[in-house]
């Protein structure tokens, strides 16, 4: 295989894989939505016009309560040492609220049984958005960070499966087992593309990759150690076989790559066969 080829291949390959990693960075704080708050501040604004207009008088309170007309709690609002907190009650479930917390305003969306099902909010300048299923688990979560955005779903025990991520350099997606370990990573940069699949010990045991200078298929052995290796380049296509210990034992290629092999330069064949010992040397080729 093209060294050239592969360097750039397996540099690209773990670059992306690193930054798929970052989807297993879980976001567990609960969000915020601007347009309604916009929409509440302008309501409340067209509030204080109309009571202006009627002469009423300020009302100045750290907490209100607003009820229906059968007396039962509406609307719960308070003042904390945080920020304001806002509360919209149907059935004595909260079902909106609204806040400014610590670490930034937050929204939460709750269903009929007041479970929270949606989040959304903004911690300092990354905002964040959390899908909840009935049992309370963040299944979805999205986040926009310096970096770019990332996706992270993850399965009915809270274990991540699929992380989806997308930065400078490029894009990636990792997909997990039921342990939270990657088994298959993909990404895609300016270089060009490429696939990592991963056994269940965390070894790579196959990588594809495709990039300026050609294309590339490595099997990898029990130990992540290359032990078969095809590329297609501008020289040709080629064949590498390693031994257990790395060492070349086999290249069926073309003159070019089988010549940077051996140190050769009087060959005048359009492709050779070349077999090492287990010191790398040459053994035997043809022709």
């Amino acid at each position: 295989m093209n060294e050239a080829i592969r360097g750039v291949i397996e540099e690209r390959l773990a670059r992306l894989e690193r930054g798929v990693k970052r989807g297993k960075r879980a976001t567990t704080t609960a969000m915020v939505l601007l347009v309604l708050l916009a929409a509440w501040g302008v309501a409340a604004h067209s509030g204080r016009a109309r009571a202006a207009d009627s002469r009423a008088e300020d009302l100045l309170a750290r907490s209100l309560t607003i009820v229906g007309a059968k007396g039962n709690l509406g609307v719960a609002l308070v003042v904390t040492d945080e920020g304001p907190r806002v509360a919209l009650i149907e059935k004595g479930r909260p079902r909106i609220s609204l806040g400014i917390y610590k670490n930034g305003p937050r929204m939460a969306l709750n269903d009929e049984k007041g479970r929270e099902r949606l989040s959304l909010g903004v911690d300092g300048d990354t905002p964040h958005a959390l899908l909840y299923d009935k049992q309370g688990i963040a299944r979805v979560t999205l986040v926009v960070d310096n970096d770019g955005p990332e996706v992270r779903l993850v399965d009915e025990r809270g274990h991540q499966r699929v992380s989806l991520v997308i930065n400078k350099d490029g894009g990636g997606v990792g997909l997990h087992d039921e342990m939270e370990n990657p088994r298959v990573t993909m990404g895609v940069d300016k270089n060009g593309g490429g696939v990592i699949l991963i056994d269940e010990k965390g070894q790579p045991r196959l990588a594809m990759g495709v990039g300026e200078g050609g294309s590339t298929l490595s099997l990898m052995g029990a130990k992540g150690t290359p032990r078969v290796d095809l590329a297609a380049s501008k020289d040709g296509p080629s064949v590498l076989l390693v031994d257990e210990k790395g060492t070349r034992r086999a290249v069926l290629g073309s003159v070019p790559l089988e010549s940077a092999l051996t140190g050769s330069k009087n060959v005048t064949a359009p492709s050779s066969l070349t077999l090492l010992d287990n010191e790398g040397n040459v053994a035997w080729k043809a022709p």
